[in-house]
């Protein structure tokens, strides 16, 4: 049978009604125009209407249609409309019916006999859905997660995740006042003091965290993770898809806003997301439902035109338009409310709201294949920095070499003990892995960095480089220090009281918004990216981090300590032959 777009248009439907065919409708609008929408959000609607076509996949209406009237049972939890059924908006049937009604439609295996797919059984048992703040995400997913549990066979269990137990709590907790607001939910649940029961079935809901007693042998029907945008690595995550390994048939809801984590889980799937939506991309990822509103790139955040591709609900009330413009009036007067005006409202990932540096600025500086060690910098004055580590930080040597244009080549030598790199986080173990691959980090096998690898250090680097000064922080190394001036080493005590440190780091941020930072460091990206800012009652800045676990600052603060003991500026023509930097 040919397909045709507009047998798709409903007319007759208007947004409030609770009628499954909005699955279908809502994308035809978002292809049309009707409904405001960003990119993704367009290919996503573009792939529904690929998946009609598809023969591996059928739509259930019944399923459709039982799912859109179990709603109608679900109570709104809060103000003067608590305990009313939940209006489903256009949008949000969409997400609900997908989610429940397309269904595999063959039986498929592998070589080896195992099952790939079976007919009849739900597609998707994974999502990743970005929708602003005040959307109804909440009582999305605490009613998807009972209609799984109810529609289960024997046992069903299932949990609401997060990294810790309050954020957990909150969906559960959503989930605990439905049942006891509507008679048809007690009907069928019973609610206690930390679980929700399906008595019937010996079902369960709970609610989990990272730091729980055990996440081993699970084995759930359904579990939504909770603001998946503050998910620093995948531990969590990988724990709870692993621990469907023995259904058939599940559901992973992942709905969050956009955050502050630039390398974390929630990126990592909306990359996947936006590869797996492209129509130009072969990347296909079937049984993965992916949905995000958020503003366009090249959008003006400030333009309330703009909001309706973030804010799904928006024409329709869901949040009002007047939240949205008092909340955009804080962002104009706060750089903090800025932050989180973008990525809660507007869906985009920024870093966070007292982050010192751009990353995207950072990133433009980048020249790749850079080597501050090869031969053509043999013998070019360098002006050199040591940040001396505490045990689980890294020892970093930066090496600034001055440049014409007023600009300087940058590099460094990392140092860190093997045993420290087996001992952190996923996440970071992964940042320290690809700088090892790409030798921006060395790995000494003592339990510290200590004095004699220091010392080695500072030798290869004055041995290769005309080292003007060798900038250091006296609290950490002054007995190494000591030993090497005294073998002719221009070593520069510089303290890293804020009186010292504000200039220099000033003078830096302003070197990579002009482009003039070459460099090429995935580690000091990263401390880019960990950096935070705050000035002091002197007016002077203060560059910190807020967790010293897995945040590390090291190459970032040796960059500065090195501008400590010399002075970029601009230049017309070669002023290093004549007149040289000066240092401080």
């Amino acid at each position: 049978m040919s397909f045709n777009i507009e047998d798709y248009a409903f007319p007759e439907l208007k947004p409030g009604d609770q009628d499954w065919r909005w699955c279908h409708k809502y994308c035809y609008d978002v292809i049309k125009g009707n409904i405001p929408s960003g990119l993704l959000i367009k290919q996503a609607a573009e792939r529904h209407f690929r998946d009609i076509q598809n023969d591996r996949f059928y739509f259930d209406e019944d399923a459709a249609n039982s799912i859109v009237t179990w709603f109608k049972f679900i109570p709104i939890t809060d103000g003067k409309d608590a305990g009313k059924p939940t209006i489903l908006l256009p949008w949000q049937i969409w997400v609900v019916v997908s989610l429940i009604a397309w269904k595999w439609n063959s039986n498929t295996f592998d070589d080896d006999g195992n099952p790939l797919t079976v007919k009849g059984v739900r597609r998707f048992n994974q999502s990743f859905i970005l929708i602003s703040r005040k959307a109804g995400k909440t009582t999305l997913a605490a009613g998807l997660i009972l209609y799984i549990m109810y529609k289960s066979g024997y046992q069903p269990r299932a949990y609401s995740v997060a990294t810790k137990r309050d954020q957990a709590k909150l969906l559960w907790n959503t989930a605990k006042i439905m049942i006891k607001l509507s008679p048809r939910l007690r009907q069928i649940f019973e609610t206690r003091a930390n679980d929700i029961l399906l008595p019937d079935k010996f079902g369960e809901f709970k609610a989990l965290a990272s730091d729980s007693n055990s996440l081993d042998g699970l084995n759930p029907c359904a579990i939504s993770m909770d603001e998946i945008h503050s998910y620093r690595d995948r531990n969590l995550y990988g724990v709870m898809v692993s621990a469907f390994g023995a259904q058939i048939e599940y559901l992973l809801v992942g709905i969050t806003t956009a955050g502050f984590v630039l390398d974390g889980l929630c990126t990592d799937l909306y990359k996947n997301a936006q590869r797996v939506l492209n129509p130009l991309d072969d990347t296909t990822q079937e049984n993965y439902f992916y949905a995000i509103w958020q503003i366009d790139k090249d959008d003006d955040w400030s333009d309330p035109k703009s909001w309706y591709k973030a804010n799904a609900g928006l024409a329709y009330g869901l949040p009002s338009m007047r939240y949205l413009r008092d909340r955009f009036q804080e962002a104009t007067m706060s750089i903090e409310e800025k932050a989180n005006f973008l990525t809660k409202h507007c869906n985009v990932f920024v870093s966070g709201s007292d982050k010192w540096l751009d990353i995207d600025e950072v990133r433009n500086n980048r020249v790749e294949g850079l080597d501050i060690f090869s031969e053509y910098n043999r013998g070019r004055k360098a002006y050199v920095a040591l940040d001396r580590a505490r045990v689980h930080d890294i020892c970093s040597f930066c090496i600034v070499l001055p440049n014409e244009d007023g600009g300087c080549d940058v590099g460094w030598v990392n140092l860190l003990p093997r045993k420290t790199v087996e001992n952190v986080s996923d996440y970071l173990k992964g940042i320290y892995h690809k700088a090892i691959e790409a030798d921006d980090l060395r790995l000494v096998n003592s339990p510290t960095v200590t004095d004699e690898e220091v010392k080695k250090v500072v030798m290869e680097i004055c041995e290769f480089f005309e080292v003007e000064t060798f900038g250091y922080d006296p609290w950490h190394m002054r007995e190494v220090a000591e030993d090497m001036e005294g073998l002719g080493y221009p070593m520069l005590a510089v303290s890293q009281g804020t009186g010292n440190m504000s200039e220099p780091a000033k003078k830096l941020e302003g070197l990579i918004k002009e482009g003039k930072v070459r460099y090429n460091s995935g580690l000091f990206e990263y401390a880019c990216e960990c950096a935070m800012m705050g000035m002091t009652k002197k007016n002077n800045m203060e560059v910190y981090r807020e967790n010293d676990k897995t945040e590390k600052i090291d190459p970032l603060i040796a960059f500065i300590i090195a501008l400590s003991s010399a002075i970029l500026f601009k230049v017309e023509e070669n002023i290093y032959e004549s007149r040289g930097l000066l240092s401080v």
